[in-house]
């Protein structure tokens, strides 16, 4: 007996198979764009970067400066840092900007107005800057949040909670991307 999964490729195969037998002139053309499209460089909703910023976490990118990995069309490479992990979820250009060089493509927000999409940025110099992307809002421990980041070698690709009086301490600053849109 086939699983599900058998069961609905079965159908598959049979609709693709009926299609073929109808003349293309009567069949309308219909592009659906994959829901984490962007135009590339250009504005992008909270939604569409957090698709784009799971599929480096589901794939587990590794850490490594050096390196780059495809975003989530394949279309572009970004470096395999906080960096280019961040560029990469907003779409910007490739190879991806620099801890220090976010703040000319974002501008600084309230710590209590974070929402998904947004980063907490320390900008500086390798080894010290580091940015991370928020995720939420931590459901059970108060003024702490969840984000999503490219660490090190040795932590690679993670989310994290933190607490906002230990971003404060560090350095780290709330920023959002000047062409995110509502949704």
């Amino acid at each position: 007996m086939a699983d599900r999964d058998d069961q609905t490729n079965l159908s598959r195969r049979r609709l693709l198979r009926a299609a073929a037998l109808v003349p293309a002139v009567t069949i309308p053309a219909i592009v659906v764009a994959s829901p984490a499209e962007a135009a590339y460089n250009g504005e992008i909703t909270r939604s569409n970067v957090m698709l784009r910023a799971r599929n480096w976490y589901n794939r587990d990118i590794p850490y490594n400066g050096d390196s780059r990995a495809s975003d989530y069309e394949g279309s572009h490479t970004y470096r395999q840092d906080c960096s280019g992990f961040v560029s990469m979820a907003w779409h910007s250009p490739t190879p991806g900007h620099s801890t220090r060089t976010l703040p000319d493509i974002s501008r600084e927000k309230p710590w209590d107005n974070l929402k998904q999409g947004d980063i907490l940025n320390k900008a500086a110099a390798y080894p010290n800057g580091h940015c991370m992307l928020f995720e939420k809002w931590h459901a059970e421990i108060p003024d702490a949040i969840r984000a999503y980041e490219l660490t090190t070698v040795g932590m690679g690709m993670r989310a994290h909670t933190y607490t906002i009086d230990w971003l404060r301490s560090n350095g780290y600053v709330p920023r959002q991307y000047h062409k995110i849109v509502a949704g």
